[in-house]
């Protein structure tokens, strides 16, 4: 059973979310505001954080840069808000996905059991490997980019990216195919989320603007060790 914390303010829609994921299986905890959601936090541990951007004492993004300077929980952001400025802020500021509501359940679901399943392969201990490329290493036993001596940590939607794009160079990646294999769930067309966190693994892969990471506009990418 996975524990889910869900922040909404919405105390109707709160209820509802509650008992589709409670009947899907889940154990879910509900909080109306962030202090309420800071509060549950420091008593425990969470497999999934739903997070809403408008809430009464502070934005959930806000609350989402709080969450990250010590936890690596995954977060997907939950809102009726859906205009490009506020997505790209939301996902800036850690979260893993972005769903505009009203959200489809099954929809749901499927993400939530997606980004569970790819958080528990992260915490699995993988045999210790390291990929040479020209300007930087892989450390894949603790999925890091290793470049002039530094560690240059990835969360875990930057590393599924970059080990996608590693296993296809030079090679057109669509936005589809990237959301479909990373998040492995559809993405119903919105690939906003792909550009944000591309662009996140772009600062820290490619910081001399060497061109790793093409872009191909409307397309995808093409990862490329130039």
């Amino acid at each position: 059973m996975s524990h889910i914390l869900l922040v909404e303010d919405d105390q109707d829609l709160s209820i509802i979310t509650h008992a589709n994921l409670a009947h899907a299986g889940h154990q879910v905890d509900d909080a109306f505001t962030c202090a309420q959601a800071e509060e549950l936090l420091s008593q425990y541990q969470y497999d999934l954080i739903l997070l809403d951007i408008m809430l009464p004492d502070r934005s959930g993004d806000e609350l989402c840069r709080t969450i990250r300077k010590d936890c690596d929980c995954p977060i997907i952001f939950m809102s009726c808000l859906e205009d490009s400025e506020t997505i790209v802020g939301a996902l800036r500021s850690g979260g893993d996905d972005y769903m505009v509501k009203p959200v489809r359940y099954p929809e749901l679901l499927a993400r939530v059991d997606a980004v569970i399943r790819r958080s528990g392969q992260r915490q699995e201990t993988p045999q210790n490997s390291v990929r040479a490329f020209q300007s930087f290493f892989v450390d894949t036993s603790h999925r890091c980019i290793l470049r002039e001596g530094e560690r240059i940590d990835l969360s875990s939607i930057e590393y599924g990216l970059l080990r996608y794009m590693m296993d296809h160079p030079d090679t057109l990646l669509l936005y589809q195919d990237l959301y479909q294999n990373v998040w492995e769930t559809d993405s119903l067309g919105d690939f906003r989320t792909v550009m944000v966190h591309i662009s996140n693994l772009r600062k820290k892969l490619d910081p001399n603007h060497r061109g790793i990471i093409e872009t191909v506009r409307g397309a995808g990418y093409i990862f490329s060790d130039v």
